[in-house]
């Protein structure tokens, strides 16, 4: 993957409604432990059980393949219905994201690495050292999180490539502090600094963070380990497309890199859509895992987040989720059960082949997504 341009270019609009908190999220999500077994195929089938609900999330007690971020009505929670209307460019704006074929594939492995440019997330508890964040980007506006407090676990750290990405969500208050060009955060709590960042309820839209170009939450459409490991991604995905239009669509509220030629490149927000059955994608004979992805990108679909892919990529979960704290990267364990083999110590996730992109994708009109039409 190569690294996200990520360009603020336009002048900030407001956040939509939030959600108001209902619980704390400690006790209001569903919190379970996978344990694997093994299962044919060189696969596993998850075995789920329930440790206390008041532990929260943490260190050793990772998120299950059922969790997801955001309240159930969030753009990335809302599959899209039967029949929706389609973007009247809908064909160009395709032709023009696969003119080099589908998307990148996906790599495990990248985590401490330069190559990282993915999302790491840290769920801080009471006893976590206290941060303050300072942003050292001032424009157009000053960063919205600027001066405020966090609690950050003390071995988490930001993925290693030039993005940094750094993702904490504070369950005691519900939320989510997403950080961009992390550059130094000092053992013990202290000043923890950065070029830019942003935060979004938990429990809510997961949109108004400025820390990706199009201002979503950096949990917002990454894949997980776990969801893998079960065969389902309950919600949208997060592309990274090589550039935009200069323009952006509901839900994203801010630019990325434009392209040198705008015409009929997508906007920052622009929602694709693989346009397959079921039973066209259990036609194919491809791996579980690439089935999930797929059944995703069917059901949920992928919106444009930021620039930078190559042509176009989709998001991991970070593995320095995991490895910052001594625990193996879950995603690279996965890749061995599953039977692939590492190329100079990453192994890819074939997501591309098998199927003819520039046909089978569509481009879903955003009023779909705003829920007016």
């Amino acid at each position: 993957m190569t690294p996200h341009h990520r360009s603020k270019t336009a002048d900030p609009i407001p956040r939509s409604t939030k959600i108001a908190l209902a619980t704390a999220v400690a006790v209001a999500v569903a919190v379970a432990a996978v344990a694997i077994a093994a299962s044919s195929g060189g696969e596993t089938e998850p075995v789920v059980t329930a440790p206390p609900a008041e532990r929260g999330f943490g260190v050793g007690n990772w998120p299950p393949a059922d969790w997801r971020p955001y309240a159930d009505d969030s753009p990335f929670n809302q599959r899209i219905p039967d029949d929706p209307r389609i973007d009247e460019r809908s064909k160009q704006i395709v032709n023009r994201l696969t003119e080099s074929g589908g998307p990148s594939d996906l790599r495990a492995g990248l985590a401490d690495s330069e190559a990282d440019y993915q999302h790491p997330t840290y769920w801080s508890q009471a006893r976590d050292p206290v941060f303050t964040v300072d942003c050292e980007r001032d424009v157009p506006e000053p960063c919205e999180i600027e001066g405020m407090r966090v609690r950050v676990p003390d071995r988490a750290r930001p993925a290693a490539g030039s993005d940094g990405h750094l993702t904490v969500v504070a369950q005691q208050s519900g939320w989510e502090y997403d950080f961009y060009g992390v550059e130094s955060k000092p053992e013990g709590g202290g000043v923890i600094e950065m070029s830019y960042g942003g935060r979004t309820r938990i429990d809510g839209d997961g949109l108004g963070s400025d820390a990706t170009a199009a201002w979503f939450g950096n949990l917002a459409g990454i894949i997980r380990a776990q969801e893998l490991q079960a065969g389902r991604i309950e919600h949208a995905l997060f592309i990274i497309a090589d550039c935009d239009n200069g323009e952006f669509v509901y839900p994203a509220m801010g630019l990325g890199a434009a392209c040198p030629d705008t015409a009929d490149a997508p906007a920052e927000g622009q929602r694709f859509q693989l346009d397959m059955s079921e039973g066209e994608i259990a036609a194919l004979g491809a791996p579980r895992w690439k089935r999930a992805i797929l059944r995703a990108m069917a059901e949920y679909g992928m919106y444009v987040g930021d620039t930078g892919g190559s042509p176009w990529d989709l998001e991991f979960e970070s593995g320095s989720t995991y490895t910052s704290f001594g625990y193996p990267d879950p995603l690279v364990a996965y890749a061995r059960r599953a039977g692939l083999q590492p190329q100079d110590g990453r192994y890819l996730f074939d997501v591309a082949s098998g199927i003819d992109w520039s046909a089978e994708l569509r481009v879903i009109d955003p009023c779909v997504t705003e829920r007016t039409c």
